[in-house]
């Protein structure tokens, strides 16, 4: 008789095993899931990050690059002796 309960015993232990490992199986599954997506959204916040950096960086270079022409073109009006440059690439008088 003890080997009958014995055996139910491990029978109903088995069971529940088995329910409890199909549990365990998808809250393993919701739980990559929601790995998967955080990843994503901290790949799409580092993304930005990286594409913000790269913007600013270039807005720097093409602020220097316009700061440079506009101090150019302010030189070449100082530096004008009254001669302006027609179509032609001619110097003409000014009358």
């Amino acid at each position: 008789m003890a080997s009958l309960t014995s055996s139910v015993e491990n029978f109903v232990s088995a069971i529940f095993g088995i329910f409890r490992n199909v549990i365990d199986s998808i809250f393993a599954v919701f739980t990559s899931i929601l790995a998967l997506f955080q990843s994503a959204v901290v790949g799409v916040f580092d993304l930005a990050k990286s594409f913000l950096n790269f913007l600013l960086s270039n807005i720097f270079v093409l602020s220097v690059i316009a700061i440079g022409f506009v101090l150019y073109t302010a030189v070449l009006q100082k530096n004008a002796t009254g001669q302006h440059v027609g179509a032609t690439g001619k110097k003409k008088a000014v009358s």
